[in-house]
């Protein structure tokens, strides 16, 4: 029979065991994730030789940056970016916004149409009207060949209103109440109280509004005409499938001399796309991991 020293020896050096086994494990897996990123980069840097050898891995081989020269000479380019910036940042401001202007009221004990107002939204995570319903009704509203065809849509969901209501929901109702009694509006008591205690809420909502957008082109595709209304991801992927820019001559001289692979200019679309977005997220990531526990069972 082991003795209590050796029991807790025995557990200490399985603990050990566990450890190392959960660290080798989690960098074999961050390796996995990381290398098709890395290798993206890596070829949107190289040289075409090294490409068609397959000699490209985690590093450029033979530096070579017109892919993102061709990309850059689109006339378009800054104009889409900044299209994009002026949707994501609207669509994330109004999301923000409606979700917790409706969430709030939902989470009021005494408010009487919150029970009508859970059922609905619930109807509407399962039910939808389909892209036809929602094409013809963008433009019966006016705004078909706007931004606000893009910004509306995607300004409430149903999902993150239950998710805001959860989180409002473990908040003190005395502290609530301490306002009212102070005179405070429920507006003010949303402003000045629960946005401030939901920091890592809006962070974590608001990254993903941001993502959403950024990353959507098939809204636009359907809804914006106009070449300066449209934004990043509509110019990119029109790149990405010719190979090329306006200056399509130049491209298809360099293709065609095998001075440029089609996965220079390619690969260099998928890195402005997602460049901003990892410039932004380090300032959100401390909120990132809380923020993802919201909406779990609460003691």
């Amino acid at each position: 029979m082991l003795t209590k020293e050796e029991n807790s020896n025995k557990i200490y050096i399985g603990s050990k065991v566990f450890d190392v086994f959960l660290i080798v494990f989690m960098a074999v897996l961050s390796l996995v994730f990381i290398y098709p990123f890395l290798n993206v980069i890596a070829i949107s840097l190289s040289s075409n030789r090294m490409i068609t050898t397959g000699q490209v891995t985690f590093f450029p081989r033979e530096l070579f940056f017109e892919g993102y020269k061709l990309l850059f000479k689109e006339q378009n380019i800054f104009r889409a970016y900044g299209n994009t910036v002026i949707i994501a940042v609207a669509t994330m401001v109004l999301s923000l916004s409606l979700t917790s202007l409706l969430a709030y009221v939902m989470m009021v004990p005494d408010f009487v149409l919150r029970k009508f107002l859970a059922i609905f939204l619930l109807i509407t995570m399962f039910f939808s009207g389909g892209t036809v319903p929602t094409y013809i009704l963008i433009q019966r509203l006016g705004i078909y060949d706007t931004w606000w065809a893009l910004i509306l849509p995607n300004a409430l969901s149903a999902y993150n209103v239950f998710i805001y209501r959860a989180f409002y929901k473990g908040i003190s109702l005395e502290i609530r109440e301490a306002a009212r009694i102070d005179g405070a509006g429920e507006l003010r008591i949303l402003t000045t109280i629960y946005v401030p205690l939901s920091k890592a809420l809006y962070a974590t909502f608001g990254l993903m509004s941001v993502v959403g957008v950024w990353n959507s082109y098939y809204e636009a595709l359907l809804y914006i005409k106009d070449p300066d209304r449209q934004p990043i991801q509509m110019l990119l992927r029109k790149i990405v499938f010719s190979s090329g820019t306006d200056s399509m001559n130049d491209t298809n001289l360099m293709l065609a001399s095998g001075a440029l692979n089609p996965l220079n200019v390619q690969y260099a679309c998928v890195v402005a796309t997602i460049g901003p977005i990892l410039l932004v997220y380090p300032f959100v990531q401390k909120y990132f991991a809380q923020g993802m526990q919201i909406g779990a069972v609460k003691g």
